[in-house]
């Protein structure tokens, strides 16, 4: 006799877990591929925000450059213009002493030599110098010498100079004079004593950096002349004029 058994089929464990587990990919998946779609055009945004913000740093950068050359060139040409301008002004002011007459004109000779003295050597006893004395519009003056007769390559390495002796003080250094292969040399000074403090002018040897004269080549004595330019007169002090607060105190006074 056969028994019929009726066997159920359990399913296993392992299978109804993989079967009822719910699956999160495509949820997960698909939340991420949104999630990057979306903060692309942000992104981008600040991408390009930050590289117009470089780009106005840089351009701001360039201007500031551009701007600093610019002021920098307008003061270049601001102080040659000011130099150039200086330039005129004392070229203008030499040719109107050197079309001035002056007021006077010395002629420096040799003096007369004495004892031991009488030995100096041809080129120093010939040498002189004609000095124009003027006067400038603030009542200074101005000295404008021509030499002659002088020699070149003097000893010692000294050179002719030019000197003023006023009526006190030190005497002044008018300058050295640049002799030329003919023997002949210029000087000019300004800004001198006025015209009645001159005493006389010197022609001598000296080397370049002296403070005091050397040897005396050719001298002349200067005129006594009185000033032509006459200084402004002051402006007489008001002991009258009001001063701030004065008015207003006096009549508080008064009251």
């Amino acid at each position: 006799m056969l028994f019929l058994r009726t066997v159920k089929t359990i399913p296993s464990m392992e299978t109804t877990l993989s079967d009822t587990r719910p699956t999160f990919s495509r949820l997960t998946e698909g939340k991420a591929r949104q999630s990057w779609r979306a903060a692309v055009p942000v992104v981008l945004v600040l991408i390009a925000f930050v590289a117009l913000v470089a780009y106005l740093a840089s351009s701001l950068s360039s201007y500031s450059q551009k701007a600093s050359l610019a002021e920098r060139d307008s003061q270049q040409y601001r102080d040659q213009l000011t130099a150039m301008s200086k330039q005129v002004d004392n070229l203008q002011k030499e040719v109107a002493l050197d079309r001035s007459p002056g007021r006077t004109t010395v002629v420096l000779q040799a003096p007369e030599p004495a004892g031991k003295k009488r030995a100096a050597a041809p080129q120093q006893a010939q040498a002189w110098a004609a000095v124009t004395w003027g006067e400038q519009p603030d009542g200074k003056t101005w000295m404008r010498a021509n030499g002659y007769g002088m020699g070149q390559g003097l000893d010692g390495g000294k050179s002719y100079h030019l000197w003023m002796q006023p009526q006190s003080g030190d005497p002044i250094d008018l300058g050295v004079l640049d002799v030329d292969p003919n023997g002949s040399g210029f000087a000019m000074k300004s800004d001198l004593p006025g015209i009645d403090q001159g005493k006389s002018v010197m022609l001598t040897t000296d080397l370049p950096d002296s403070k005091q004269p050397g040897d005396v080549v050719a001298q002349a004595d200067l005129p006594k002349l009185q000033p032509a330019v006459k200084p402004a007169p002051k402006a007489p002090a008001d002991n009258n004029q009001a001063r701030p607060g004065n008015d207003a105190q006096q009549m508080h006074q008064s009251r």
